[in-house]
């Protein structure tokens, strides 16, 4: 096994001690929300534009919740998380690594401050079984920000070994510089900046959770090398920094998503510590090597391995009222995952999880299912689940961004088996892309 904690000057404070994960096979603490059954999904609101401004906004705080109340329609009310992106200053990447003031573009026309809009969004959200948060950046700084001369001069900024800040990629148009967790926590000025973030929006405890975009180990312009080789510190200093900044959200009651687990910019991808990633590949757990990887891995425990079936983020840019392919990607990935990570399901009647086609339990309303095929078909024959049990009819439901529609009575074909159980089931036809939820009519007494 990778050694856990290498040589690190920051291993006599156990808060950012690794984590064995094998032990338990579990989080450190219980994660807020059950990622296994919870949609997670980015809004762009705003962009920026090479000079600091406002560039576009795509979406203002109004604008939103109409955006999910669609997505909820389409969803069948999943629990859902919707993390917004450019909500801060003047858009995505913009004054990072500040967090203090709400973007102005986005400000409804009947509160005061954008701030109160937010506060109001993601209260309002909640009708829509949506937790509301923030997507936000912890390494990325730009000369832009109103911390850059402070984070500067206090060594934060990652400077070369003559002491020169280090440039990092450009984003649309603007430089950007790297921070050390390591010199930042040193300093508490990561704590401060996160206290400062919950007093300003105390909102985001009862959201309990939060995206840290890039949440990186090393320097993309410099991997393998420390952020900064003028402090001093070693990549294992980062990562242990690293740590103490997930359970510091943690004593929020703030679960900690990110955008990978495992990757190139990573040597421990937290497991137990991580609850979520945005962009998962279970292969790159058995290929890499990584911190505390046991000798003999095969897999991780779901629990561990969360991850989102469906993005949705570029869909609700092209349309965000017609949401185009959100309804698909619905029945092929959301349905199936939900069905697969929640496996205490028996009795379940007809399952198909195929690339174009799903006839599959919603498992998350009662006495559901849901079927839809790409190419569509006639006169299928759809067994029932054998709990739906003395029905003589069933309805048939047009999955749509604004609810279910053409309600439809299909009548039950009754069987029984020769264990005396139901084989009920009934004839089903679909046009190309249709999907259509399924519900029994109980029988009146």
């Amino acid at each position: 096994m990778t050694s856990p904690d290498g040589n690190s000057r920051l291993n006599n404070d156990e808060s950012g001690a690794y984590y064995d994960w094998t032990k338990t096979m579990k989080p450190e603490s219980p994660w807020t929300h059950d990622y296994n059954r919870t949609v997670v999904m980015k809004l762009l609101l705003c962009t920026r534009d090479g000079e600091g401004n406002v560039d576009k906004v795509y979406l203002t705080f109004s604008d939103v919740i109409s955006v999910i109340r669609r997505i909820n329609h389409i969803t069948l009310g999943v629990p859902k998380i919707i993390y917004l992106v450019g909500w801060q200053y003047n858009g995505h990447d913009s004054k990072y690594p500040a967090w203090d003031q709400v973007n102005t573009s986005l400000k409804r026309s009947e509160d005061s401050t954008s701030l109160a809009s937010l506060k109001w969004l993601i209260r309002k959200a909640k009708e829509y079984n949506t937790t509301i948060s923030l997507h936000i950046n912890m390494i990325d700084a730009f000369m832009e920000s109103p911390l850059w001369d402070e984070y500067l001069a206090y060594d934060i900024i990652a400077k070369d070994s003559s002491g020169d800040p280090i440039k990092g990629e450009n984003f649309n148009g603007m430089q950007s510089y790297q921070i050390s967790y390591a010199r930042e926590w040193e300093l508490g000025f990561a704590q401060n900046r996160i206290d400062r973030l919950v007093n300003m929006i105390p909102e985001l405890k009862e959201s309990g959770t939060i995206h840290i975009d890039a949440f990186h180990s090393m320097r993309p312009s410099g991997p393998d090398e420390p952020i900064s080789p003028y402090l001093g510190f070693s990549i294992d200093d980062e990562i242990v920094a690293q740590r103490k900044i997930i359970r510091y959200w943690r004593r929020y009651g703030i679960d900690v998503t990110g955008e990978g687990a495992m990757y190139w910019l990573r040597k421990d991808p937290f497991l137990g510590l991580q609850s979520m990633t945005w962009h998962y590949d279970e292969m790159t757990y058995a290929h890499e090597n990584w911190i505390g990887k046991p000798d003999n891995f095969t897999s991780l425990p779901a629990l561990l391995s969360a991850y989102t079936p469906m993005h949705a983020e570029p869909e609700i840019m092209q349309d965000p009222k017609n949401l185009p392919g959100l309804i698909e990607q619905f029945c092929l990935n959301v349905v199936p995952w939900y069905y697969r990570r929640n496996t205490d399901v028996s009795k379940t009647g007809t399952v198909i999880m195929d690339s174009d086609e799903v006839v599959c339990p919603v498992l998350w309303k009662e006495q559901t299912l849901i079927a839809y095929s790409r190419q569509g078909f006639d006169n299928r024959k759809i067994k029932l689940p054998s709990r739906w049990m003395n029905i003589t009819n069933v309805k048939a439901e047009i999955l749509t961004v604004d609810g279910l529609k053409d309600s439809e009575i299909v009548p039950v074909e009754e069987e029984t088996n020769w264990r005396n159980t139901s084989n009920n089931s009934i004839l089903l036809s679909l046009q190309p892309g249709q999907a259509v939820v399924i519900q029994p009519i109980p029988l009146q007494s």
